[in-house]
């Protein structure tokens, strides 16, 4: 599902390709609310290699972008994936930036893309998915949705890696 990029431990993900098989329904089971550890184990299954930041987010990094996990919300049931670029662009380009982002936004349904302006005085680039999952959902669900915001996610590193 995600192709092997550095800092991936070695081996290929395997069976566990989430765009392959559909979430099996939550059976008589209590929906959860994702928490890390729960997520780490995802990251696990999916041989992606992954750490915990000072502030305690879940980091997963390739050669040309990081992807975090941030939870919120009063019971940490909203969960945000967000990939920032590694790449930096001139001030001057920013309005440029907008404008391809503007052209995948339209474009594409997801992942949502935008600048920022990071304290090195450079236009950062990111994109994100964010669910909340108050209600909870099953294990099976949650995997599903964490391997397709990573896909995408990546999709859209190497589309920038193109435009720009």
């Amino acid at each position: 599902m995600f192709r092997r990029r550095s800092r991936m431990p070695p081996g290929d993900i395997q069976a566990t390709n989430a765009m392959d098989s559909r979430p099996a329904p939550l059976r008589g089971g209590v929906p959860v609310i994702p928490t890390r550890p729960m997520l780490e184990q995802v990251l696990d299954e999916y041989g992606l290699a992954h750490s915990v930041d000072e502030d305690g987010d879940l980091l997963v990094k390739w050669d040309n972008c990081s992807i975090y996990l941030f939870h919120y919300g009063d019971r940490r049931e909203v969960l945000q994936a967000r990939l920032y670029i590694n790449r930096r662009f001139e001030v001057d380009l920013r309005s440029s930036l907008v404008g391809v982002l503007d052209d995948w936004n339209r474009t594409k349904l997801f992942p949502k893309a935008y600048t920022v302006l990071p304290d090195d005085g450079m236009v950062g680039v990111c994109a994100e998915h964010c669910f909340d999952f108050e209600a909870g959902t099953s294990r099976s669900a949650l995997k599903y949705t964490v391997g397709v915001w990573i896909d995408t996610l990546l999709r859209f590193a190497e589309w920038v890696d193109e435009q720009v």
